[in-house]
């Protein structure tokens, strides 16, 4: 943790000893070879520098929490029988998922001298978007949605939108709600898979699992006739990042892993 609180990871320590060999090191004469060894920053330079600085990392927030493994296992197996009774392929099962972006958030390890017991509080920027992944058993994807704050951020000013690689959406607090799913649904959702069973030659008929946010229930009621909708159980809503891959249906064997992590 730097004077302003930041948090400091191993990666942002390298990369300063690197811009500070940069800045200092002596300009080797023209058309004499350097005997001089270069400075790599590497893995062993930085624990020698933990070492000697006495410094220790630490987490800076976080909370505990276990995922529900019975009710997990109990549901795995009621999708395979859905599955299974209703004839749905890997092509036609479907699951989609937000989840928050915060492309300007900090490290919540840092390093501190081994002398202080805990990292000293700071206030993390909060400069979210949202982002809607959806692929199949198949490993298809469609192309992703993006929610942002503004509808015409000062980047994209004069830039057609439907021409970007997301399906763009905007409101003020970037969270999606039950207008904003429909209109993925019906704009993006729909139009995109129907064109993909086509190209297949399968039959356009799909297995949408979704999580029961209060958007998703009241959006998705009779959305299609096309499509079956399948909500994970109450539990299965808010949960932990580290239970998330064995309780979400992109992680449990009916479609592969799906999350794309983006350079914003």
């Amino acid at each position: 943790m730097n004077c302003k609180c930041v948090p400091i990871d191993g990666n942002m320590l390298q990369e300063k000893a690197l811009s500070l060999y940069a800045l200092f090191k002596p300009p080797a004469e023209e058309g004499q070879p350097s005997d001089e060894k270069e400075f790599k920053a590497s893995q062993g330079w930085l624990n020698s520098f933990r070492n000697r600085f006495n410094l220790k990392n630490v987490q800076t927030t976080g909370e505990a929490a276990s995922a529900n493994e019975k009710a997990a296992k109990a549901y795995t197996e009621q999708l395979k029988k859905i599955k299974k009774e209703k004839g749905y392929l890997p092509e036609q099962v479907f699951n989609a998922d937000e989840t928050g972006l915060f492309w300007k958030k900090m490290p919540n390890r840092t390093y501190i001298s081994k002398s202080e017991r805990q990292a000293p509080g700071f206030k993390a920027a909060k400069y979210c978007v949202t982002v809607l992944f959806c692929g199949n058993a198949a490993g298809h994807l469609i192309n992703p949605g993006l929610l942002y704050r503004a509808a015409n951020p000062r980047a994209l000013k004069g830039k057609k939108k439907n021409l970007l690689p997301v399906f763009w959406q905007s409101n003020k607090k970037a969270w999606v709600t039950a207008v904003l799913f429909l209109d993925w649904f019906h704009k993006c959702f729909i139009p995109e898979v129907k064109w993909y069973l086509e190209e297949k030659g399968l039959d356009f008929k799909v297995l949408l699992i979704i999580d029961n946010a209060p958007g998703h229930l009241a959006a998705l009621h009779f959305a299609h006739n096309n499509t079956e909708d399948v909500f994970l159980p109450h539990q299965y809503h808010l949960h932990p990042p580290t239970s998330r891959p064995r309780r979400d249906s992109l992680f449990q064997g009916h479609v592969h892993e799906a999350y794309i992590l983006m350079d914003m």
